[in-house]
């Protein structure tokens, strides 16, 4: 589903990802760890298309440079830091929903919501007003809602309380099967976001990548 090679990423201040190569099938839950600096967030956002890099990324086969509108439509994505979107949570979804030309998408979006158990008085007010945790839940609703076949999530655990992060943790470990995931994390979260394979980085290098189970 995802494939890494001799992927490098230089900002010009030194080296971020340094020859990175990685395939991640169908299915697989890999779960991303290291400390600040190590490349975490840089590797997501090249495989979402975000950066220009040297080297080839693809996801389903497709360069994630040249082919970021097909695959915008596959892949659900929720940043580390959410944008300070001005519009409120309601006029979010129905943008989305009419950017995807696909206004169904909106009851499936609000049903996420529910489960996520987020408040319902927080469909009218500004996203940028929300809590942490909220605005989470906001992110992880259209992304989900949108039913992607690869969810990418950076740091989806963090800056948000204890209770928002075990319902998150819920509802991305009852996603379907087929569904692959990749996320970062600064450990290893036990009892959290499930994961069968655990990918460690450093300094811009893959140090260790282990399967839990297959």
């Amino acid at each position: 589903m995802i494939e890494v090679k001799g992927l490098k990423k230089d900002f010009g201040k030194g080296i971020v990802l340094q020859e990175i190569d990685l395939t991640i099938e169908k299915g697989e839950r890999v779960m991303i760890v290291g400390g600040n600096g190590s490349g975490k967030t840089t590797l997501l956002r090249c495989i979402i298309g975000s950066y220009v890099y040297d080297g080839r990324v693809s996801v389903k086969n497709m360069h994630t440079r040249k082919s970021k509108a097909e695959l915008a439509r596959i892949i659900g994505y929720v940043p580390q830091i959410p944008p300070p979107i001005l519009m409120t949570v309601e006029q979010l979804v129905g943008f989305v929903c009419k950017v995807d030309d696909n206004f169904e998408e909106k009851d499936v979006i609000y049903s996420v919501l529910d489960r996520l158990q987020f408040e319902k008085e927080g469909i009218k007010r500004h996203f940028k007003k929300l809590s942490g945790g909220m605005q989470k839940k906001v992110l992880m609703a259209i992304a989900l809602g949108r039913e992607p076949e690869v969810l990418i999530l950076d740091e989806p655990l963090a800056y948000i309380d204890p209770n928002s992060r075990e319902i998150i943790s819920e509802v991305v470990n009852s996603m379907p099967d087929d569904l692959t995931l990749l996320y970062t994390s600064h450990r290893e979260e036990k009892g959290s976001i499930k994961a069968s394979r655990v990918i460690e980085m450093d300094n811009g290098y893959i140090i260790k990548d282990e399967y839990i189970y297959r």
